[in-house]
């Protein structure tokens, strides 16, 4: 009687063992995607278990079924024997001149309420006269340093940070969570993601947890309230992102923009903070 011999694990490494995990990151089943995908699951079955070589066209469709960020589809690209096809440009050179203008328009024509432009690292890469003017009526130069290592404030570590920061957010019980959140699902979405470090690093003295699981009721928007000045700032946010980009920085960078609740918010933003230099 001969022994069946059992297959061989594929290395995590490879192309297949990492679509197979973006698949199950996604939820979704073989026959989802390869329906997604145009494809037949016996095919995308053979590609997951190293059995077939996928053609650089049909990663490239995969990677847009399962929406996977443009970073992670370069790595995926390279694990499949193929050279990664999305570049990232620094925003300093003269190609991204019209993206810094579109960045510097937005966050200008914010004031005199304050917006921050924060990479996928969450560091603030650009911000407003206002945000900076929020910013140091918060914190003190020691404090803005030690959260600025490479000399890009990071906007979490910011908004967790437990002397100065957190006793001024009259609410975290209500914003803390949510932050906490963001960071999960982010780390989550993309394990590469240095929101799962972050998540890491803040954990353990954020004195609050991230949402559950479960569904939850949201509210429409979630306040802010940030006690500056003796006045409490009550300010909820938007965030925008560039919609369809071909970068891989362009598709990480984030718009964060504050905007008053109530005219007491308002008058202070318009008038207090805008006098202070």
């Amino acid at each position: 009687m001969t022994e069946r011999r059992r297959p061989r694990p594929i290395p995590a490494d490879h192309f297949g063992a990492r679509l197979s995990e973006w698949r199950t990151r996604r939820r979704e089943s073989q026959l989802d995607l390869a329906i997604s995908a145009n494809i037949s699951q016996r095919h995308l079955s053979f590609v997951e278990s190293g059995r077939t070589l996928p053609s650089r066209d049909m990663v490239v469709r995969l990677c847009e079924a399962l929406d996977i960020p443009l970073r992670a589809r370069n790595e995926l690209l390279v694990a499949a024997g193929y050279a990664a096809l999305y570049p990232e440009r620094s925003l300093d050179i003269s190609e991204m001149e019209g993206v810094r203008e579109a960045l510097d328009r937005i966050i200008t024509h914010h004031e005199p309420y304050p917006a921050f432009v924060v990479d996928r690292a969450w560091r603030v890469i650009m911000s407003n006269a206002s945000a900076a003017r929020l910013v140091s009526a918060c914190l003190n130069e020691a404090t803005l340093q030690s959260l600025s290592p490479d000399g890009r404030l990071n906007f979490m570590r910011m908004m967790f940070e437990p002397t100065q920061m957190r006793p001024r957010i009259r609410n975290w019980q209500l914003v803390g969570p949510r932050l906490f959140t963001r960071l999960r699902n982010e780390a989550r979405g993309d394990p590469q993601s240095p929101s799962a470090a972050l998540l890491k690093e803040l954990g353990p003295r954020a004195d609050c947890s991230p949402l559950p699981e479960e569904d939850h009721p949201e509210l429409p928007t979630v306040p802010l309230e940030l006690l500056v000045d003796g006045s409490t700032l009550r300010l909820f946010n938007t965030i925008t992102t560039f919609g369809t980009p071909q970068d891989v920085g362009l598709q990480e960078l984030r718009i964060e923009m504050s905007f008053p609740m109530d005219q007491e918010s308002r008058t202070f933003l318009t008038e207090t903070l805008a006098r202070r230099k």
